[in-house]
């Protein structure tokens, strides 16, 4: 019962096709109940027909004539409604069309077969009926077709010859109580022996196909998993247009570390059985070795994809990071030329502020020269950048690229190392040419394009260029600064009244100044995003970087203080003159600033701080759950019991709770 759905619904993989028609569906449904059906209605006959036969052959009325053939009728009706269907399969092209009819025409055959014996058995007396199966005959005919079967080498195929089988040996078996009549000893003896090999042989054919069939399920789902495996790494976007490539990173880790082991071990498992079945000489042995090999073939591959998925990642890491750091420099010189232009002009400036400004242009130039370092570093890190966007580009002309891993395709092997040449950039596939000038088609992601990256280079070059730019305009700058300082001190008259308050205001501005700095200092340390890989290290270290800020600016303090005492002394000394608005409005901007300072330093103190009690908290809830999954990964046995089951789970649920308010209490602490 059921053959005709199994052999309609078995296949070694997902169908490449997939049939959606309510209607084509509705029909297979239908198909399937009516073989069922005649199915059923062939075992009830014939089991009742051997009924009726034995009480035949002992002198007494059969009982079941008419029910059977009822059967037999019912079974012919269906038969026809199962040829109209299964044409109408045909028709619209269902992929087991002819399997089905196949089905069915073996369905008619038996029907007939018992519509004959019926007749045989119903319009004959047990006198003529004794005679008429050659039992001997049977069980040779028997014999010769079982040792002429043979093993399927695909999954769809022995699964059919599982069905059929069982069918045969339902048939072997049913012969078994017609040849232990009276009769001839020595006949009945030799019968049962030839009948005995027959059973037996049928027995070890089963076991035989159901092994196998086993076997090839578990090589065939793993095979299916490494080819999407294999698609999904040929299929990711591995060029500079990609900026996701840290949640990959992390993806490809937590593989590494949780799963790879277990699926080498599954691998490694299906090995060993397949060689236990060699060892036990099955009968397939050309299959399971192909099945074997196959594995063995793909998992080799697939090893050889996370090698290239761990270069790649490094190399999108790489160009992202140098990518990021040369716009930062060019940002920050960008920056430090702006600044140049409009706050070192020495228009409308008097002395002491042309005195101030050039003690920054001497701080700034001491930075300039420890930048050199930094523009140095990027032109060296630029010669080994991969040029990423000529992944995503067809090359003008041949371009050279270098294998990452070894890979087996249809038009040749390619080896990890060796150099070829890229012809044309198919998107997944690359068409690449060797030495010897042979093509070869192969994944895209077998192959990386050697350093350096054009792009890369003209950035450093453009920084390279914007940096001495900056320097000679900040010598030009302190040039100009300095001449004019020169002019005006020799120059400067005036009462010392107006002298002594020129020196204050430029006291003040140098506390304004290195006030700047702090401000600065504190928005770059907010400014940038917690680096994801490092979160708690990272807000631990901007804490203890504002902690340090924090001692600059109560350094300040006095200085600030003992210049605004002198200012509020001069004030008062002279408060009608014009120096005295000036100094007393210097004064009023340096207070409010440095009180602006020290709420923002607060402030960013505490958010920093919050910061790095939260990313402390969240770690322990990780490290947590990878502590009950690790558990988890230990226990990968199921209880067998329900009650082992509702165990496990309240154990495991206690704990997380407990862990929970354990980490609700740490952060409620903080």
């Amino acid at each position: 019962s059921g053959l005709l759905y199994r052999k309609i619904r078995a296949g070694s993989q997902p169908p490449r096709v997939s049939i959606s028609n309510k209607e084509l569906s509705e029909l297979i449904e239908r198909l399937q109940k009516n073989a069922d059906q005649v199915e059923k209605n062939i075992v009830e006959a014939d089991s009742r027909m051997q009924n009726d036969l034995h009480k035949i052959k002992a002198g007494h009325p059969a009982q079941h004539k008419d029910v059977t053939a009822r059967k037999l009728t019912e079974s012919n009706k269906l038969l026809y409604v199962l040829d109209g269907d299964a044409a109408v399969a045909r028709h619209m092209k269902h992929p087991q069309g002819d399997m089905i009819t196949e089905d069915i025409r073996q369905l008619k055959e038996r029907v007939a077969n018992l519509r004959l014996k019926h007749d045989q058995i119903y319009n004959f007396t047990p006198q003529e009926v004794e005679p008429q199966v050659n039992w001997s005959e049977v069980i040779d005919e028997k014999q010769d077709l079982l040792n002429s079967k043979g093993f399927g080498t695909d999954l769809p195929l022995v699964n059919s010859q599982v069905e059929e089988h069982n069918i045969f040996h339902n048939e072997v078996m049913a012969i078994g109580p017609h040849i232990n009549k009276d009769g001839d000893k020595e006949y009945q003896s030799d019968l049962q022996v030839k009948y005995q090999k027959l059973l037996s042989d049928s027995q070890q054919r089963q076991q035989d196909l159901n092994s196998l069939e086993d076997y090839m399920q578990r090589c065939t789902n793993k095979l299916y998993w490494l080819d999407q495996q294999a698609k999904d790494r040929m299929n990711y976007d591995w060029s500079d247009h990609n900026p996701d490539y840290p949640s990959r990173r992390r993806q490809y880790e937590n593989f590494i570390h949780r799963k790879l082991e277990e699926k080498e071990e599954a691998i490694n498992r299906l090995h060993t059985d397949g060689e236990q079945l060699l060892a036990q000489n099955h009968p397939a042995r050309n299959a399971i070795e192909a099945h074997i090999e196959a594995v063995h073939a793909d998992w080799k591959e697939y090893l050889n994809l996370l090698i290239c998925e761990e270069s790649h990642l490094k190399f999108m890491e790489d160009y992202h990071k140098f990518q990021k750091d040369a716009k930062d420099a060019q940002e920050l010189l960008r920056k430090v030329d702006t600044d140049l232009d409009q706050k070192y002009s020495p228009d409308f400036k008097d002395r002491y502020q042309i005195e101030s400004l050039l003690r920054e242009l001497d701080d700034q130039e001491k930075a300039l020269d420890k930048y050199d370092t930094v523009v140095t570093s990027l032109q060296k890190r630029s010669q080994q950048v991969l040029p990423l966007r000529l992944r995503r580009e067809t090359p003008l002309q041949p371009t050279a690229v270098e294998a990452l891993c070894d890979y087996d395709g249809d038009q040749g092997q390619i080896t990890r190392g060796v150099r070829y040449t890229l012809n044309k950039n198919n998107g997944d596939t690359w068409d690449v040419a060797d030495s010897s000038g042979n093509s070869i088609s192969a994944p895209g992601i077998c192959f990386m394009i050697p350093p350096p990256d054009p792009d890369s280079l003209a950035l450093t070059d453009n920084i390279a260029g914007q940096y001495e730019n900056v320097k000679q305009k900040t010598t030009n700058s302190k040039n100009t600064l300095q001449q004019c300082y020169e002019g005006l001190k020799a120059d400067s008259i005036g009462d010392a009244a107006s002298i002594h308050g020129r020196q204050l205001l430029a006291g003040l501005e140098k506390i304004n100044s290195d006030l700047d700095k702090q401000e600065k200092a504190i928005t770059a340390n907010l400014r940038p995003p917690l680096e994801q890989s490092r979160t708690v290290q990272d807000s631990a270290e901007r804490s203890k970087e504002l902690k340090n800020i924090t001692n600059e600016v109560h350094q300040i303090e006095p200085e600030k203080t003992r210049k605004v005492q002198e200012c509020e002394t001069f004030i008062e000394s002279v408060p009608s003159t014009g120096s005295a608005a000036l100094v007393r409005n210097k004064v009023e901007e340096t207070n409010n600033k440095y009180d602006r300072v020290v709420q923002l330093l607060n402030a960013a103190q505490k958010k920093v701080d919050v910061a790095n009690c939260l990313e402390k908290c969240l770690q322990q809830g990780r490290d947590l759950l990878s502590t009950y999954e690790n558990k988890l990964v230990i226990d990968d046995t199921v209880p067998e019991d329900a009650r082992g089951l509702d165990w496990k789970t309240e154990e495991l649920l206690v704990s997380v709770l407990l862990g929970y308010w354990a980490t609700c209490l740490t952060w409620q602490c903080a």
